[in-house]
């Protein structure tokens, strides 16, 4: 696995350092931990899939917030798990914008530290167990829900909409939907169309607009409803409810 560590405190980026590998260590897995106490020195290295895991501390001093920083990465990637690392809880709420996966409160210890990987450890086993199979050119394939960004309907065909490609399966949309609509990051948002919540960088008032740029129509008759559905979501997710 390959980690950075975002903390302009030396001090500090390296006492997390040795809690990643003493972590790793007990759990016999492999990681390389990259510390960068500027985020010029991150930026400069940044690209799409170059980390799996990132600590971003909130605060650097004289530059860029690590919110910044952490927008940065999930416009480019939405697979990299972003946690935080802050000093106040104020940004709480705009942390979520960005999906991220928790925040430590400094000064943190190890045993807070575990806590948050055995939540990152859980998160990425669900990802893995959940996928759903459908067939494509007469093969079927395995796809992992969250993956999906988002799936219509044309000419008969469900169109499965994955970053940088469309898997298609011949089949009714009533058969389809019940196998990602159980999942509750899901959501019809129009006529033969379903949502992955999980997505959505924004919600305007007739469409939401996802990590791609593309924009998906929300019905008008059931925008307040499809509103009120994104919204719980986000609460269920603020609150912990959905891990």
């Amino acid at each position: 696995m390959k980690i950075a560590v975002i903390d302009d405190s030396i001090e500090e980026s390296r006492q997390l350092s040795g809690f990643i590998d003493t972590y790793f260590s007990k759990a016999n897995l492999s990681q390389h931990t990259t510390i960068f106490n500027t985020a010029v020195d991150f930026l400069g290295v940044w690209r799409r899939e170059a980390f799996d895991l990132v600590f971003i501390d909130i605060f650097l001093k004289h530059e860029a917030s690590g919110i910044r920083i952490a927008e940065r990465v999930r416009k480019e990637d939405d697979q990299c798990t972003i946690i935080f690392t802050t000093s106040s809880t104020d940004f709480a709420l705009k942390g979520y914008e960005v999906r991220a996966l928790d925040y430590m409160l400094k000064p943190i210890t190890y045993d807070n530290f575990c806590e948050t990987m055995e939540y990152f450890s859980c998160i990425i086993q669900k990802k893995n167990a959940h996928y759903i199979e459908v067939k494509e050119s007469r093969i079927m394939v395995k796809l992992p829900v969250d993956d999906i960004l988002y799936t219509d309907y044309y000419n008969h065909y469900i169109q499965i909409h994955l970053t940088g490609k469309i898997v298609r399966t011949y089949m009714r949309f009533e058969d389809f939907s019940g196998m990602l609509l159980c999942y509750p990051q899901f959501a019809c948002c129009y006529r033969n169309c379903i949502i992955n919540m999980d997505k959505v960088i924004s919600l305007d008032k007739g469409e939401f607009i996802i990590n791609t740029g593309e924009r998906l129509p929300i019905t008008r008759s059931l925008r307040s409803q499809i509103h009120q559905q994104y919204a719980d979501y986000q609460f269920q997710k603020l609150m912990g409810g959905i891990r």
